[in-house]
């Protein structure tokens, strides 16, 4: 790589209508300490959940509550809730395949909040880049306080 070379960037969205929260502030010491890669977080309030990045979904979990999107060479991860792999699936609609074309903000679950909820179990909703260590030089949050699904975020630098 040259002196004058310029870094790739890719941005992100907001995945939901809500709180954004830094990832650092989640409450899952997994999650917080960068464990599964680097992110953040939104406290959704309402159902629907759009894609964070163009990409291809990868990934679809049995328990519907995660989503794998591979944009580039950054896999990107949706992890809907707080331990809610526990619910089975019961509250959410996964509305891709595993294959599908995403374009940022293509709408992808629906989580019902209010279910979630009922159950005991925290609807924040983080976007992780899983393989951040490898593929970024770091990301940053270019937002907060209150955002709406598909505004802009943050951005990752791409090594």
């Amino acid at each position: 790589m040259g002196l004058f070379s310029r870094s790739k960037k890719l941005t992100f969205v907001a995945p939901a209508n809500g709180q954004l929260v830094p990832l650092t502030a989640v409450k899952d010491d997994v999650f917080a300490s960068g464990a599964m890669g680097a992110g953040y977080a939104v406290e959704p309030s309402d159902d629907q959940i759009v894609s964070p990045v163009a990409g291809t979904i990868s990934s679809l979990f049995p328990t519907k509550h995660a989503i794998g999107i591979q944009a580039g060479e950054l896999e990107v991860l949706v992890h809907m809730g707080i331990d809610t792999v526990d619910l089975n699936g019961a509250p959410f609609e996964n509305l891709v395949k595993q294959g599908d074309t995403v374009a940022v903000g293509t709408p992808i679950s629906h989580m019902n909040i209010k279910a979630v909820r009922a159950a005991g179990k925290p609807i924040t909703t983080m976007v992780l880049l899983t393989n951040s260590t490898d593929q970024t030089k770091s990301f940053d949050l270019s937002a907060d306080g209150e955002v709406v699904s598909g505004e802009t975020v943050g951005t990752a630098t791409l090594k």
